[in-house]
């Protein structure tokens, strides 16, 4: 028998946070029209972010959660 190897995702629960989709961009070949998805806590806290464009994106430890 093989030994076990990883192989994705073996479980998921649901979190309470706000989540928000913004359009991001003017619509030029500089700044193209994108949505951006930020995760917030009930605070007021920006958990993470995600901008397709972004290559450094904040906040992308979600394990506070």
């Amino acid at each position: 028998m093989d030994s076990v190897r990883p192989r994705g995702t073996d479980s998921a629960r649901v979190i309470q946070v706000i989540e928000t989709r913004s359009l991001a961009g003017i619509g030029t070949r500089e700044d193209v029209c994108r949505q951006v998805i930020q995760y917030w806590d009930f605070e007021g806290h920006l958990l993470a972010s995600f901008d397709p464009l972004d290559e450094q994106q904040v906040g992308t430890n979600l394990s506070a959660l």
